[in-house]
């Protein structure tokens, strides 16, 4: 059996007994190995260096699509994916004080979120799994193996309730599922290190028997295999497309969900999505840097634009109209212009924990507020900015019309 390892780093530092390693971003041809281990357990991939705690980012992200689609499309190879040990996800990466250099602030066990971690494991993993915390032994030639996680049950059966997995492994005294084979795929949260994986295709994948059958005996044809062997190879061919298609819906997808997370987002995290979208719907070459004071600024025909983002879990008040307010005379300040000539817009996300559709309005007499010639601040829900990117999305506005629907005071409408 010609075995290929793929892991962050590209050193075979377990000592597995495999022909080749790579890294996740140089695998050679995957249908050139009868197996592929994609081995997932280095604390390296579990880090970002994010300046916020984001645990919606690997380093490896960029590597970890490519491998994925060369996964998507491979016709032939078996896979194995080896999952992580309860290992720390770091993140934050910052300045604890000026005088030091960069470290992870922020470092959360894995066990602690699930759902980030399956999503994050099914950045390069074609299928869905669920997973579960507890740690077991398994014994397998009287060889104990250990896990932190363990499989759904229903992962071994389809719609129907029929089980659709094989070779499945399950935890000693506890039976807790530790690793199956879906068609070409097969998966496992079982540590795996140097004879142990021998072990694993000794019992999983009969590798005796593999290597003992002749290269010529796979290019014999009797009966219909010519034929079966076609319409095996335009069913997976479709099985291909169909793969990718999905593959380039659920980045739409997630792309979609990005935005939309403007409707419970709060502070740098509600602020750097909202900026990505101005930046994009307005076309904005923007050079823009945090001082602290305005969220988001910028110039186009002779007009400043800035702007305040509020993650709010109760409505607007009057305060966050007056922080806006000292915000733009410091600005004009700084920018020595009239502040005349500054239109002054809030971005608003009230009642962030509350379904969008149960929301109360705005009150009116901060509508007021905002309406009255001391301050002329624009108010815009997030829902209702939602709203206005989706219109631009769909090409249903353009720039100019998007800058004009910014000449409101008081309460945006989206017209």
């Amino acid at each position: 059996m010609k075995i290929q390892l793929i892991n962050y780093t590209g050193e075979n530092s377990k000592g597995l007994l495999v022909d080749l390693c790579n890294s996740f971003g140089n695998a050679e041809s995957l249908d050139s190995y009868d197996l592929n281990i994609i081995d997932l357990t280095d604390e390296l991939i579990w880090q970002n260096r994010s300046f916020r705690a984001d645990f919606d980012t690997l380093n490896c992200d960029d590597d970890f699509q490519t491998l994925k689609t060369s996964i998507i499309r491979s016709s032939k190879t078996n896979y194995l994916y080896v999952l992580p040990k309860n290992i720390k996800f770091k993140t934050n990466f910052d300045n604890p004080n000026r005088h030091s250099s960069k470290v992870h602030l922020t470092s959360v066990y894995i066990k602690n979120n699930i759902y980030k971690l399956t999503t994050n494991l099914q950045k390069v993993i074609p299928f869905n799994f669920t997973l579960y915390y507890e740690k077991t032994s398994t014994y397998l030639s009287e060889i104990e193996l250990s896990a932190d996680f363990y499989f759904d049950l229903n992962m071994r059966t389809n719609e129907d309730g029929i089980v659709i997995s094989k070779n499945e492994i399950y935890s000693s005294g506890s039976e807790k599922l530790v690793f199956l084979t879906l068609g070409r795929n097969s998966i496992t949260t079982l540590q795996i290190e140097n004879d142990n994986l021998k072990l694993i295709l000794d019992n999983i994948f009969l590798t005796q028997s593999i290597e003992n059958v002749p290269k010529w005996f796979s290019k014999l044809e009797f009966f219909d295999d010519a034929y079966q062997t076609g319409v095996a190879k335009i069913e997976e061919r479709k099985i291909q497309e169909s793969k990718l298609k999905i593959e380039n819906v659920e980045q739409i997808i997630k792309k979609n969900k990005y935005y939309e997370s403007i409707l419970y987002k709060s502070g740098k995290e509600l602020e750097l999505v909202l900026i990505e979208m101005l930046v994009e719907m307005l076309e904005i070459k923007t050079d823009f840097k945090d001082t602290k004071d305005e969220d988001f600024s910028f110039e186009k025909n002779g007009i400043h634009y800035l702007f305040e983002f509020k993650g709010l879990n109760k409505d607007l008040k009057k305060s966050n109209i007056s922080q806006l307010m000292t915000h733009v005379y410091k600005y004009a300040e700084k920018k020595e212009i009239s502040d005349k000539i500054i239109k002054r817009i809030i971005i608003v996300n009230r009642f962030k924990d509350i379904d969008p559709k149960d929301r109360e309005s705005i009150n009116d007499s901060i509508i007021d507020i905002a309406k009255n010639k001391i301050y002329n601040v624009l108010i815009i829900d997030t829902m209702q900015f939602l709203m206005l990117f989706e219109k631009y999305k769909l090409g249903e506005i353009v720039i100019d019309e998007i800058i004009t629907s910014f000449d409101q005071i008081g309460l945006f409408e989206l017209s």
